[in-house]
């Protein structure tokens, strides 16, 4: 009996521990479906333009609001994210963007463009986003108090690395070429790579910033543009209970396309 308890108790713990193991979902995207998939808009725009072709989903979005495509019904904490990018038309102003813990009212962005702040030359950026006004929190009000454009543009060159608001000078993601973005989220760290280079580090300490009121502990993740015409491909996110989904293609595969939005 003492053995036959034992076991139980061990098969339970085994159980446990898979639970809790790191999965891994993948979309390669050659199944043409964004089924798993939800867009999200800053400030409520028109719908963007997201197709999906030979194994590859086209952006398109000609204005400055950023659009994003988020994972539906899901809530994580910590966890890492890599993607594909390949950058094909920016018109004027425009960011590339990975979104982490995206609820209905904010996201923490890390972008790589030249929206934010009319900078007069491109920035990575590691901030939050209200959702449903554009604002970037914390960090304007900082900026005006500290002068006019021009000295922002002073600070922007020099580089900001504030909790949640952190600047750097950084090119342009090349045209026509792919590029390999990565972010790790872990606790109150962030931490985000531009083809295996570390670009940003920044501290956001959730749990007092009182304007939060407890968002942004957990939430979505995704990607995005604004101002951009741009590919995605082989989006990995990995982390503590994630199911375990999909896997990378070996070789392209001829596809049909589908299209979403307008």
């Amino acid at each position: 009996m003492m053995k036959f308890t034992t076991l139980i108790v061990a098969c339970i713990l085994f159980l446990l521990t898979l639970s809790l193991r790191a999965g891994t979902y993948v979309d390669t995207f050659d199944d043409r479906k964004l089924t798993d998939w939800k867009e999200v808009n800053v400030k409520d725009p028109r719908p963007g333009k997201w197709r999906v072709f030979n194994g590859e989903l086209r952006a398109d979005n000609k204005d400055d609001d950023i659009r994003l495509l988020v994972l539906k019904d899901v809530q994580w904490t910590n966890y890492d994210v890599e993607l594909e990018v390949m950058p094909l038309e920016k018109p004027g102003r425009g960011h590339i963007v990975v979104a982490a813990r995206v609820t209905e009212t904010r996201a923490i962005v890390f972008t790589i463009g030249d929206v934010f702040w009319d900078a007069p030359f491109p920035i990575v950026t590691g901030t939050i986003l209200d959702l449903e006004t554009g604002n970037l929190d914390g960090l304007p009000l900082w900026f005006r108090l500290n002068g006019g454009q021009k000295n922002i543009d002073n600070m922007l060159r020099d580089g900001v690395n504030l909790p949640c608001k952190t600047v750097y000078a950084h090119p342009f993601l090349k045209t026509g070429e792919w590029s390999h973005l990565k972010l790790k989220v872990g606790g109150d760290l962030f931490m985000f790579w531009v083809n295996d280079e570390l670009v940003l580090t920044t501290i956001c300490d959730i749990d007092h910033l009182a304007f939060l009121d407890g968002d942004l502990v957990i939430g979505s993740v995704g990607f995005g543009i604004a101002g951009y015409t741009a590919l995605f491909d082989n989006f990995v996110f990995t982390g503590e209970g994630i199911p375990n989904r999909g896997r990378l293609s070996v070789q392209p595969q001829d596809k049909l396309g589908t299209t979403w939005g307008d």
